[in-house]
């Protein structure tokens, strides 16, 4: 589940679960934000959610799509 809301007039935040578009983020889009991190009782990492400018909304919809 990938999810996009809006933060606040400037920002959005994009919650994301699948692995391939965590990696995908670190690798191409350096300008989002990792605000937070969630990991299971076994310390796995099960999704990241990061911050991002208004002007790349659409970029994170297409990703929020991709998972």
């Amino acid at each position: 589940m990938n999810e996009v809301w809006k933060l606040d007039k400037n920002y959005y935040c994009l919650y994301v679960e699948s692995k391939d578009v965590m990696k995908r983020i670190k690798r191409y889009y350096t300008d989002f934000v990792l605000m937070a991190e969630y990991y299971d009782h076994n310390g796995e990492l099960q999704a990241r959610q990061y911050k991002v400018e208004k002007k790349r909304k659409r970029v994170a919809v297409r990703l929020k799509n991709i998972g």
